[in-house]
């Protein structure tokens, strides 16, 4: 299995719009496939700007047929969007990959985490990627060789984790609140960042080699 981060502007997107538009962060945790050419995925936003503004742009958009967000806090909200046209969906779709997770950086590009069997199907995916309007840069490939390599499982709920303020002080979300969103329970939810945190470590300081 083959591993690819993307960066990439997703024409006519809601993301894409919503990025320009206000000071939010985007986290998707999973994208399927919806009709011919749309999608739907899990989304949680997080936003220093009016919330209830943010969640009015999303659902205003054209190409949204449906949304459905809980308020986790009134900076944060986490639901599912399904649109009915979607560029990059299209291009996945019409690929061997599949998007594993993806998540906003500056400037409005988008990060995809994704997964292939080889490095020709990602470098299609980023072919179709571009003639489906999209603008786009492959940042790097790797393998998933490695002994100490994370499960995506490990991977998705650590980088939630980081990037939610787990692992900041005073902590910003609490261990309750991480095995609620994932809808397991907190001792689950503990020993999967226990053993995370070991994959990690062990990778960092290659303690194979010792």
């Amino acid at each position: 299995m083959r591993w690819a981060a993307l960066l990439l502007k997703i024409p006519d997107n809601w993301m894409t719009q919503l990025l320009h538009e206000h000071n939010v962060h985007i986290r998707v945790f999973g994208c399927r496939p919806y009709g011919s050419h749309g999608g739907r995925g899990l989304v949680k936003l997080n936003t220093n700007d009016n919330l209830t503004t943010v969640l009015s742009f999303v659902r205003k958009r054209r190409e949204v047929l449906r949304t459905s967000f809980s308020r986790l806090s009134d900076r944060t909200a986490f639901g599912e969007v399904i649109i009915d046209r979607c560029a990059a969906c299209s291009a996945l779709r019409q690929s061997e990959c599949f998007m594993v997770s993806s998540q906003s950086r500056s400037n409005g590009w988008l990060e995809w985490a994704v997964a292939a069997e080889s490095n020709s199907s990602i470098y299609t995916l980023v072919d179709l990627l571009e003639r489906h309007g999209c603008e786009i840069q492959l940042n790097r490939i790797s393998a998933s060789s490695s002994n100490h390599q994370l499960t995506q499982r490990q991977k998705e709920i650590l980088q939630f984790a980081y990037s939610n303020g787990y692992y900041d002080y005073p902590r910003r979300i609490q261990l309750k609140e991480l095995a609620s969103i994932f809808e397991i329970s907190p001792s689950t939810m503990s020993e999967i960042l226990r053993a995370g945190y070991r994959r990690v470590f062990s990778e960092y300081f290659d303690l194979s080699s010792m």
